[in-house]
């Protein structure tokens, strides 16, 4: 069985929301070692996306999708490495447009998605599971940080927090919006999302991927509040695992359907 564009997909997904998450971490006091390894945490899945379509001859060098995850790749000594402060920021913030804009090329190649309207909605509903699934690993990483520095400002992680809760505020969104505007081939696929089957897997994406994490984000801002970072931590945990089922029942989803969701 050979590399599927789901899975160029979903690196590309995974990469995305770690380089935006990280996007709003600063580097002092949190020390430049965190950057170098959630940096790495990024660069595995954008390796997978940007060589493993070329070896499974899916796509080309000189398709703009692999050169933009490749600048991605490129630029990881830059957003993991000593640089200054303004030139990491700078970096990252090209590598995360790298990747974003690779992550909508890929999107565009999703058989269902011919006209603008749709193109936009599935990005939307593809970047903000990426957010989801990067922001919430992220924080839960930043959660056991406190453990090494524990003098460390506590509004670091709360402001991480806030950035998963928005994050999976905007992936409902976005998934109520994919719903609309694909009602029609949704409503007539094989299995009708809007059956018995279909809900079911539909509710479990919700359940599972974002209204629980979206419950455990209030919960840890609650025990935040009171500079409990472990149990934040202990939350952000749990919160991680159902965001990766949620992400992995997203994908499954598209492939039944043909539409990220």
């Amino acid at each position: 069985m050979g590399w599927s564009p789901l899975g160029t997909q979903f690196c590309l997904e995974l990469a995305f929301g770690v380089l935006l998450a990280l996007a709003f971490v600063g580097r002092a006091p949190i020390g430049p070692f965190f950057h170098r390894v959630m940096g790495t945490a990024a660069l595995v899945p954008l390796l997978a996306a940007t060589v493993l379509p070329v070896a499974d001859d899916q796509l080309a060098w000189s398709e703009p999708q692999l050169l933009l995850s490749a600048l991605a790749v490129v630029l990881y000594p830059g957003f993991a490495g000593p640089l200054r402060s303004a030139r990491r920021a700078a970096t990252l913030y090209a590598a995360l447009v790298g990747c974003g804009l690779a992550l909508i090329l890929a999107v565009r190649r999703v058989e269902l998605v011919s006209g603008p309207l749709q193109l936009g909605v599935a990005s939307w509903s593809a970047l903000a599971t990426g957010a989801v699934a990067g922001s919430v690993g992220l924080a839960m990483v930043l959660g056991h940080w406190y453990l090494t520095i524990p003098d460390l400002d506590v509004r670091h992680l709360q402001r991480l927090n806030r950035v998963t809760a928005g994050a999976m505020l905007a992936s409902l969104a976005a998934l109520g919006a994919t719903c609309l505007v694909y009602a029609e081939p949704l409503r007539s696929a094989g299995t009708p999302l809007f059956g018995p089957w279909g809900l079911f897997y539909l509710g479990t994406r919700i359940a599972t991927g974002l209204a629980l994490p979206l419950c455990f984000a209030w919960m840890a801002a609650s025990s935040l509040a009171y500079r409990n970072t472990r149990s934040a931590t202990g939350i952000l945990y749990a919160s991680t695992v159902l965001v990766l089922i949620g992400t992995a029942v997203s994908i499954s989803l598209q492939d039944s359907y043909g539409i990220p969701l």
